[in-house]
């Protein structure tokens, strides 16, 4: 049987369900923001009064991360309900350890460089990459069985592999050349910094989620197939359909 909420998760599911809607608006925020190219220069030349243009630039510079805290946030709340408080912090430990650990090594993903935009950095590794893909990894690994319920664990965690290696090919070119999450040094000081991100960078993710999928085992097998949430694939389809949106903006643009 599914753990039974605790009394503190009763308590709290008013306010689960208020972050639920806030997460909503903000991504209509953040879609309009993204597929206009809204940015700092943008800001710049639009805003007149100093006053307003200083608070655009900072709910500018924040925004994007406050809108992945937020769809990590309700996630991690709907997994805490349907797996219980130990399984969610142990998943996600290994979720955003597994992230972590891939940006410290930097050797994957090249010499990459972060900008402002994703947080706080852990070490050089800002906090939002690694709420990104908890939210992307636990919303693909949803997905999965939701729409394929009779697949094993093995294949579960290959098809969110693949939805991972999918999520960062639509992910890499908006947040290097749209949003400024980050860009490649080149190998020599002298040359312009580059934004066009390997190919290799998805297959490091896809590789990464399948891998972090398999060590995402349920307590018991009949939580498994108690009725979820469809919060998690809802937020993943969110991720996705806002990168298609920057994606057709920065065309209509071009």
């Amino acid at each position: 049987m599914r753990p039974r909420p605790s009394l503190l998760a009763r308590w709290l599911e008013p306010i689960a369900s208020g972050l639920w809607i806030f997460f909503l608006l903000v991504t209509v925020a953040i879609a309009a923001v993204w597929s206009c190219g809204i940015g700092d220069a943008t800001l710049e030349k639009w805003v007149t009064s100093p006053d307003l243009r200083a608070a655009l630039l900072w709910l500018n510079t924040i925004g994007d991360f406050a809108w992945i805290t937020l769809a990590a946030i309700n996630v991690y709340l709907c997994l805490a309900e349907e797996e219980g408080l130990p399984t969610a912090r142990r998943w996600t430990l290994i979720i955003v350890g597994g992230v972590l650990a891939i940006g410290f090594s930097r050797f994957p993903l090249g010499a990459i460089q972060y900008g402002r935009q994703l947080g706080v950095e852990i070490g050089d590794v800002p906090l939002g990459l690694a709420l990104f893909w908890f939210a992307a990894i636990i919303g693909g690994r949803e997905t999965m069985l939701r729409f394929f319920p009779r697949f094993s664990h093995g294949e579960v965690a290959l098809g969110t592999g693949i939805l991972a290696f999918l999520t960062d090919l639509n992910l890499e070119p908006i947040a290097a050349k749209v949003r400024a999450f980050w860009f490649w040094r080149a190998s020599s000081p002298t040359l312009p910094p580059i934004f066009d991100p390997p190919l290799t960078n998805s297959v490091v993710w896809g590789v990464a989620a399948g891998v972090l999928a398999v060590f995402l085992r349920e307590e018991n097998v009949a939580a498994s197939v108690q009725p979820r949430s469809w919060k998690p694939v809802v937020t993943f389809a969110i991720f996705q359909a806002v990168l298609l949106a920057a994606h057709l903006g920065r065309w209509a643009r071009a």
